[in-house]
């Protein structure tokens, strides 16, 4: 279809606009919007006295319409069970109190030492473990927060800041039913595994060049 070209000119807002009724007032593309305007004006009374023809197939297709039914007994099947509450929605963040929500994965060496500790008798289950690490994790965090070490240099060990007595008084109320050693050996490898990760994240400085980093 040709492009037409408008140039800008005032409206006449009692110029009566041509209405197409038929897909024939599109055939010729070529011909100028003068002439295109004249034909459409005069194909109006034509078009009055057609007789109503099938629709060719080469037209586009309709869309479908989706079949439905209407169930009367959808309200009393399944009622409404919300009520607006009084208050805000609020969501829990991802780093939450301590408390029932554990956000911790065992890894490789977690279960390799999880397997030889309950070598001869299973002692800890693999959900409490991660229970524990997770809020030695959450409880050393809070301990980097007060003393101002959250962000580790490149390439050294991230600081353990956790005290021994504080992380053991506080799993021994988590962990209620466990005997002290086996807080005590969770506590000890949490420590050295955490002594051996290094940090993750770069720490770029401004005259910085390296592009792989």
């Amino acid at each position: 279809m040709s492009r037409l070209s408008f140039r800008p000119r005032p409206l006449d807002i009692h110029k009566k606009l041509p209405i197409v009724k038929s897909i024939k007032d599109f055939e010729d593309d070529e011909a100028p919007a003068s002439t295109r305007n004249s034909q459409l004006l005069r194909a109006v009374p034509e078009v009055e006295n057609e007789v109503p023809q099938t629709p060719s197939k080469k037209l586009a297709a309709e869309i479908p319409t989706p079949q439905f039914v209407v169930v009367d007994t959808y309200e009393r099947d399944y009622s409404c069970t919300f009520s607006q509450p009084t208050s805000y929605l609020r969501a829990r963040g991802a780093r939450a109190e301590i408390g029932e929500f554990v956000e911790y994965d065992l890894d490789n060496e977690d279960e390799d030492w999880l397997f030889e500790f309950n070598e001869e008798r299973k002692i800890l289950t693999p959900e409490m473990f991660e229970s524990l690490l997770f809020k030695l994790e959450v409880l050393d965090h809070k301990a980097r927060e007060r003393a101002g070490l959250i962000t580790p240099t490149l390439g050294s060990p991230i600081p353990v800041q956790l005290r021994h007595d504080t992380a053991i008084e506080f799993l021994a109320l988590q962990a209620q039913g466990f005997k002290y050693p086996v807080i005590q050996s969770v506590f000890e490898y949490w420590k050295e595994k955490s002594q051996r990760v290094l940090a993750l994240q770069p720490k770029l400085g401004h005259s910085t060049t390296n592009t792989v980093l």
